[in-house]
């Protein structure tokens, strides 16, 4: 696979929308280890705040937060035209068919079950970050 280029000024910036400290933890040391830069929000506000205002070049989003769930963030991702086309990974524990179709359905770019392996979101995030800088 391809090198992600890792320049000051075009360095990957990756935000996680997570609440769970320790799933947290997790994906931020994975993707920090890529070089990435890495920003963290644990409520849905607070990630759609930091999507608005860092134009990060991906986000990881879990589906259980508090009060605005990840569904509700995605739906407002997907509808606002500054952050409508960075692609969002979509992290659960409830790995499910229904959720997901439901994923699919809110245009979700990839889907992954917890406990995840920590490879998968590597190339997971790494597949999705290329793609964003050929297009």
């Amino acid at each position: 696979m391809q090198d992600i280029e890792q320049t000051e000024s075009q360095m990957p910036r990756v935000l996680v929308i997570e609440d769970a400290p320790a799933t947290q933890r997790l994906i931020e040391m994975t993707l920090k280890l890529e070089g990435w830069d890495v920003l963290v929000a644990t409520t849905g506000e607070a990630g759609l705040e930091a999507a608005e205002s860092d134009s990060p070049d991906l986000v990881v989003l879990d589906i259980a937060l508090p009060k605005m769930d990840g569904w509700q963030v995605l739906k407002t991702l997907r509808t606002d035209p500054a952050t409508a086309s960075i692609p969002v990974i979509v992290v659960t524990a409830h790995d499910t068919a229904e959720s997901k179709t439901r994923a699919d359905i809110a245009t979700a770019d990839a889907f992954l079950g917890k406990p995840f392996d920590v490879e998968a979101l590597r190339r997971l995030a790494k597949s999705h970050l290329l793609q964003m800088k050929a297009s």
